[in-house]
């Protein structure tokens, strides 16, 4: 290969599934032309059922490259030539703001996550590049490793959309946010909408192309007026192994996280909202995981949102201090 940005993408990938990100696909394939290897990531929450490969060309979030840009990764990101795989998947989360840690069950991802494990092994073994589709590439014998080579790799697994689930508490396997939310939902018997953006909600500019990608929020009950946000561990105390990334805004992801925690908490009420921020530490816990009572949960659930609604006025609703140095205005 001219440059190793491929490979380090392949194992960014891999990298990000063994951090529990296991909705991350991948397309790759050839250019009209034959000339470039392109690649298209991911994730199975914008699944399209009706294209066989998930329409991810259309997704509202997802990173792409071609050999054709060398080293530059999803149209604007500059990568250097010792380029790192850890740099690669800061560089795609850093793209895919949605993207979330889930457990095996929650995305019906975890036959391909086995199976990209068994793939990538391949690719690195071969130093050749997987190709699953291309202008007169019959793909009914699986992916091809090493364009031209006739190696085939079986296809991956098909992925089948579970219907929604219904307002109950979460399954034991779902992770701590999304076990809270639907504690939330299940109290006002009305459902949230999951990763909400808003036009004024906005990270910091990407130093490269001066984008500012919308902050979602983790559980918004419009009827309500409700923003409710659940914090990990992650947001009191430090996460070695990404905190000190440099992001694509130039700031240690640990100290962006406190800005953009700051800023929902000056931004929502601004907004007419009000935010409720539940912590972990609401919660009877071990090592940041709630120990799990849906009972006595739902009660310290209630209690919080019971607190909410008596907000006369949009303001910040927690029992744990969150950032507030952050006041700016709209931009």
């Amino acid at each position: 290969m001219d440059t190793q940005l491929p490979l380090r993408i392949m194992e960014a990938v891999g990298l990000l599934h063994r951090l529990g990100y296991l909705g991350l696909r991948i397309l790759p394939g050839i250019n009209a032309s034959g000339t470039a290897w392109r690649i298209v990531i991911h994730n199975v929450t914008e699944w399209n059922p009706e294209d066989k490969f998930g329409d991810p060309f259309n997704s509202e979030e997802s990173c792409v490259y071609s050999t054709a840009g060398a080293n530059v990764f999803n149209n604007d990101v500059q990568m250097p030539e010792d380029v790192s795989r850890v740099s690669v998947a800061e560089a795609i989360l850093e793209a895919m703001p949605s993207l979330q840690r889930s457990t095996p069950g929650e995305t019906g991802n975890l036959d391909y996550v086995r199976w990209y494990a068994q793939l990538l092994s391949q690719v690195t073994r071969l130093d050749e590049l997987p190709v699953a589709y291309a202008d007169y590439f019959d793909d009914s014998e699986g992916w091809e490793l090493g364009w031209g080579s006739d190696r085939r790799f079986p296809a991956p697994p098909r992925y089948l959309p579970e219907p929604d689930a219904p307002l109950v508490p979460a399954k034991a396997g779902h992770r701590d946010e999304h076990y809270v939310l639907d504690l939330c939902a299940e109290v006002l018997g009305m459902p949230f909408s999951g990763q909400q953006t808003f036009d004024w909600l906005r990270g910091e500019p990407s130093l490269k192309s001066g984008k500012r990608k919308a902050l979602p929020v983790d559980g918004y009950f419009e009827a309500l007026g409700l923003v409710v946000e659940y914090h990990e561990r992650q947001h009191s105390e430090p996460v070695p192994f990404f905190d000190n990334k440099v992001t694509s805004a130039g700031m240690l992801r640990g100290a962006q996280r406190k800005l953009y925690d700051a800023r929902k908490a000056a931004l929502i009420p601004q907004h007419g909202l009000t935010l409720l921020v539940i912590d972990y530490r609401d919660f009877f816990h071990k090592k940041g995981k709630i120990v799990r009572d849906p009972a006595r949960d739902r009660e310290i659930v209630a209690a919080l949102l019971a607190r909410a609604a008596e907000c006369s006025d949009p303001g910040v609703v927690t029992n744990f201090p969150v950032p507030l140095a952050e006041t700016l205005a709209e931009r």
